[in-house]
C-alpha cells in the first residue's frame, strides 16, 4: 500500500513539473507577443491573462484527458509507475470521467482552493495508511475511480 502511495506521488511529481514547464513556455509566449516593440513597453491586459488561462486548460485537457484515453489509463508520470486509473470495478474510465475526475476535481478544484485540496488529500492519505484502507484522493472518493499498479 505504501509503494502506491510513493508511485502515486512521484507520478505526480512528473505530471506536475511537465505542466509547470508547459506553462511557464505558455506564459513566455504570450508575454513576450504581447510586448509593444514599437514604445517597449509590455502591454497585458485581462484579455492577455484570460487567453493565458485558455491556453492552460486547453493544455490541462490534452493532458489529462487525450494522453489516458491514447495511453490505457496513464499519463506520462503514471506510465513511468506502471499505474493506471480505472474505476471501482476496475473498469476504463470515458472521456467524461476523465473531464470531471482530472481537470474539474483535480485542476480546476486545486487552483480554486490555491492548494487547499492537495493538503486534504495528504491528511486523508496518512489517515487511510493508519487505518490500512485502500488509498484514495478526494477526486477518487467522489468520482469512485481508482488507481491501480500493474506490472
Amino acid at each position: 500500500m505504501f509503494s502506491l502511495l510513493l508511485k502515486r506521488s512521484f507520478a505526480f511529481l512528473i505530471d506536475a513539473i511537465i505542466l509547470t514547464i508547459i506553462f511557464y513556455g505558455n506564459a513566455v509566449f504570450v508575454m513576450v507577443s504581447m510586448y509593444d516593440t514599437i514604445i517597449g513597453v509590455e502591454s497585458v491586459s485581462i484579455t492577455t491573462y484570460v487567453f493565458m488561462i485558455m491556453l492552460q486548460l486547453f493544455y490541462v485537457c490534452i493532458y489529462f484527458i487525450y494522453l489516458p484515453i491514447r495511453m490505457n489509463g496513464q499519463t506520462l508520470g503514471k506510465k513511468v509507475f506502471k499505474i493506471k486509473e480505472v474505476t471501482q470495478g476496475e473498469g476504463e474510465l470515458i472521456v467524461s470521467d476523465y473531464f470531471k475526475r482530472d481537470v474539474l476535481l483535480k485542476f480546476l478544484l486545486m487552483t480554486m482552493t490555491g492548494g487547499l485540496v492537495l493538503v486534504l488529500n495528504v491528511i486523508l492519505f496518512s489517515y487511510q495508511l493508519v487505518k490500512k484502507q485502500e488509498l484514495k484522493a478526494l477526486h477518487d472518493i467522489i468520482m469512485k475511480t481508482k488507481v491501480m499498479s500493474f506490472k
